[in-house]
């Protein structure tokens, strides 16, 4: 008897639904390290252990790209190409092209691929502005070495330096720093933060972000699309591989899927919206 060969798209697709469920175990990584930003929780002294974590472990970058920058890649990569040759059926029309909007499981189609779309625009922006653009800086200060942020200055960065163990120095006071401090464009409400683990000023680099209604409007928007993203694409995940085959079981674990969603999403509206109120 002869064996029917399974195309390369069967195993591809298979592919990309795997990708998909390591960087679903990073998005709960991520939105509960940073969850942790909070100031009403302890200050932020957990999302600092957790960074000051992360960055010590060795070949970071290496990791990075190995576990979660390729895994992106290619997972939209083959994400591009169903969008493509996809069609979205969901929303109601004049009879030119199928339409069955009355069906959940079309509109979270839909949803899926249009939340793709929001995610790819976001995730650059995210990944520009944090890890290139705002991401604190190691500089020589004192003889040694530190890092530095340059945020704007509030009412509790006073406490939070005590508490997180960070350095400040406001425009009339950075003086005695270094000539190439002195000569920093620095605005009247700005500061320049010191530390020597960089845990401390990614906390103040999130909170400066995070107290621009720009930033939060669109961070609210990046962690929508990532949490529905996510755990539709979980679910998806679990029917593809075989995990899920009854009605039931489907039922069942579609409501799992919900509810971490919802669990997921809290974390990051926590961490977004606490830095723009304390």
């Amino acid at each position: 008897m002869e064996k029917t060969k399974l195309p390369i798209a069967f195993f591809l697709r298979r592919i990309q639904s795997l990708t998909g469920l390591g960087l679903v175990i990073f998005l709960l990584e991520h939105l509960f390290t940073n969850s942790q930003v909070a100031l009403f929780l302890d200050s932020g002294n957990g999302f600092v252990r957790g960074v000051n974590f992360l960055q010590s472990i060795p070949f970071l970058n290496v990791i990075e790209i190995v576990l979660i920058g390729l895994p992106i890649l290619f997972h939209a990569s083959l994400g591009v190409k169903y969008i493509i040759t996809g069609d979205l059926n969901s929303f109601k029309t004049k009879g030119t092209k199928p339409s069955l909007y009355q069906y959940k499981r079309n509109k979270a189609y839909s949803m899926q691929r249009i939340s793709s779309y929001v995610l790819g625009v976001l995730l650059v922006f995210h990944v520009v502005q944090m890890r290139f653009i705002d991401n604190p800086k190691l500089v020589n200060f004192k003889g040694e070495n530190f890092y530095f942020v340059k945020v704007k200055n509030d009412p509790k960065i006073d406490m939070l330096a005590n508490k997180l163990n960070f350095e400040i120095y406001s425009k009339d006071q950075r003086n005695n720093l270094d000539e190439k401090f002195q000569k920093m464009k620095l605005k009247d409400n700005q500061i320049l933060a010191f530390s020597k683990k960089n845990g401390s000023l990614f906390l103040l680099q999130v909170r400066d972000t995070f107290k621009n209604p720009l930033m939060i409007g669109l961070y609210t928007l990046f962690v929508l699309a990532a949490a529905f993203h996510g755990f539709n694409g979980l679910w998806a995940f679990l029917i593809t591989w075989g995990f899920i085959i009854t009605n039931r079981s489907q039922a069942l674990s579609l409501k799992i899927c919900f509810w971490s969603m919802i669990v997921v999403l809290s974390l990051g509206l926590t961490a977004i919206w606490s830095s723009f109120v304390y």
